[in-house]
């Protein structure tokens, strides 16, 4: 994905966010106002909305913006607590600004007597939890991919069938570099392969369906992975982004990791199942099609293969490079299956999502 792309996702994140902000924002000055009449105190509800509503516009454009384009990406490294413990520092400045000088700002003779009351005691613990909440929600979206808010939603309580493009991903000659580095040194390699290959995957709105040991799978919904060719585009991404850090992996492992992928599409049956520890699953013979397809690009010497039903709906650009690879005998399916590898695209094609 290329940085404009990129920089358009995360300012649709941050007017999501904003969004977001303002209808809580609204709800909090209908409750304000209530509260106030309850307790005897006057109350004009307008003036509630105005306070409210500019305190979360100006808000979330600074407050969100402020996390999504410049710390997201470095505190989603923390756990959970420690990076709101952050972002509550952080956000100290961008409240103090709103207090002192939004619509409806106590007077006072100075900043200090300003911020040092009840009220702005309370102004921080309301933003501190709304920011907690966005940032819980952001991490439940990487969590489980673009698709988590759905274990929210009920989506998937009861089963349904779904196109679903699948993309697998291995490492070659994993077995003989855990054996090279040791259990430890190769966890640690893993563990940072996963983080380097996260944003191509997210920014091309993949769901990250599960790890199993240094395999990787990832589906996107038919529309979403065909679109703009993402499913594909993600693995170039993900490419060359390792090119860029091979020099890294050399001098820190004495390897240079490479992935091979397998692509393929068709008809899943998804839903949640388990009660204690709920997920989501896909069942149908594409899921395995696909980690087959993957397992057999070392034996044609490519790092990617892709079935012929799923280029057929994709409609590669002619500035894609594909070569047919031909009928290929998989294990356990009874028909051989056109596979296809592709080779490339020029650097000036890659667009992102």
């Amino acid at each position: 994905m290329d940085q404009l792309s990129r920089t358009r996702l995360r300012a649709i994140r941050t007017l999501r966010i904003t969004f977001s902000w303002v209808v809580v924002g609204l709800f909090a000055a209908l409750f304000e106002h209530n509260a106030l009449q309850a307790w005897g105190f006057d109350s004009v509800l307008r003036d509630r909305i105005d306070e409210r509503f500019m305190a979360s516009l100006i808000g979330g454009l600074l407050g969100g913006g402020a996390y999504i384009f410049l710390l997201r990406d470095h505190l989603r490294r923390f756990p959970y607590f420690t990076a709101l413990g952050i972002m509550a520092v952080v956000m100290v400045p961008v409240l103090v600004l709103l207090y002192v000088t939004g619509p409806g700002a106590p007077a006072g003779a100075t900043i200090m007597d300003r911020i040092l009351t009840l009220r702005f005691g309370g102004f921080y613990v309301y933003w501190t939890l709304l920011m907690g909440g966005t940032m819980l929600m952001v991490r439940l979206n990487d969590q489980y991919g673009s698709g988590g808010l759905s274990y929210l939603t009920g989506r998937y309580h009861r089963p349904r069938q779904e196109m679903r493009i699948f993309m697998f991903l291995d490492m070659r000659s994993s077995t003989a570099i855990a054996e090279q580095l040791g259990h430890l040194k190769y966890f640690q390699l893993l563990n940072e392969l996963y983080t380097e290959i996260t944003d191509p995957i997210v920014y091309s709105r993949g769901e990250i369906y599960q790890y199993v040991g240094d395999e990787i799978s990832v589906s996107w919904t038919l529309r979403r992975g065909i679109g703009r060719q993402r499913c594909v585009r993600c693995f170039l991404d993900i490419q060359e982004r390792l090119r860029t850090r091979a020099e890294h992996y050399k001098k820190r492992y004495g390897i240079v990791p490479i992935f091979k992928a397998g692509f393929h599409y068709g008809q899943v049956t998804t839903g949640e199942v388990g009660l204690v520890k709920r997920e989501r699953i896909f069942s149908g013979d594409v899921v395995n099609t696909a980690a087959r397809i993957q397992n057999t690009c070392n034996d044609h010497g490519v790092d990617n293969l892709i079935s012929r039903e799923l280029l057929d709906v994709l409609r590669l650009p002619a500035a894609f490079k594909v070569r047919e690879i031909g009928q290929i005998n998989l294990r356990g399916k009874r028909n051989a299956m056109s596979l296809w590898t592709l080779e490339g695209l020029p650097k000036s094609g890659r667009k992102g999502s």
